[in-house]
């Protein structure tokens, strides 16, 4: 976690397996996260893989040893509430995909705000159904909130693994960017204002994308009053900012 920059950066790091995530990986995406919820200050997160490659999905080993019913439903409860969790942090989250992005690592990448793919090559794709399975840490009711019905149904049923271009074209990359300076250069120009101004805007971009969310304007209003006439938007008035 950077102070300066208010940005964090959180490695998948299981590299002679192509980062697939392990169980003790789940716990420290969990813990990971926990950090993240106390940092006040901070404003965005950017999750990448070693050995450029994002992450290749669930371990195998792990889910053959978790491999029953009651086991899926304990593994994807635990990985729905760390998912979750990521999603509702006052902070903008944003995947830098090298290589590939597949089954789980689709479903963590497509909880993230924002993904960047690191050249032409770089994939995405929801391949559970080639595992006999489907996307159940939250990435099918995700993917459906970010693209569309047709769209995600789409993708997990054919498991289909996209590349940048066709990425960009459904919704699923919203940049091309070389390396990971290049990613935290555009995390950064989307971070560079007031922290509070910066959580506020997720804080009301959340609620609006709950299902079920009460009211979303009046909500909006009540995040956003507190900032009217607050020190940065004082800040921005004694400047004239805005016709700058």
């Amino acid at each position: 976690m950077d102070e300066k920059s208010g940005i964090a950066t959180l490695l998948l790091n299981h590299p002679e397996k192509k980062n697939s995530i392990t169980g003790k990986m789940m716990v420290d995406l969990a813990n990971a996260i926990k950090q993240l919820e106390s940092w006040e200050t901070g404003k965005g997160i950017l999750i990448y893989g070693a050995d450029n490659n994002f992450c290749s999905g669930g371990d195998l080993n792990f889910a053959q040893k978790t491999g029953t019913a009651e086991g899926g439903y304990k593994m994807a409860t635990f990985m729905q509430n760390v998912l979750t969790r990521l999603q509702h942090l006052p902070m903008l989250s944003v995947a830098f995909i090298e290589g590939y992005a597949i089954g789980g690592g689709a479903e963590l990448a497509i909880s993230c705000d924002f993904r960047l793919f690191s050249n032409k090559d770089a994939a995405m794709g929801f391949v559970h159904s080639k595992m006999g399975i489907i996307p159940a840490w939250g990435g099918l009711t995700t993917a459906i909130q970010t693209l569309g019905y047709r769209t995600a149904l789409d993708l997990v049923t054919t498991a289909r693994v996209v590349r940048a271009a066709e990425a960009e074209q459904l919704g699923l990359s919203d940049a091309m960017v070389c390396d990971l300076s290049g990613a935290l250069d555009w995390l950064a120009q989307r971070t560079q204002h007031d922290v509070s101004v910066v959580r506020a805007a997720k804080c009301v971009a959340n609620n609006t994308r709950q299902q079920g969310s009460d009211n979303l304007l009046d909500f909006e209003k009540r995040v956003f009053s507190p900032l009217w006439g607050g020190p940065a938007n004082k800040l921005a008035l004694s400047q004239r900012i805005k016709h700058k």
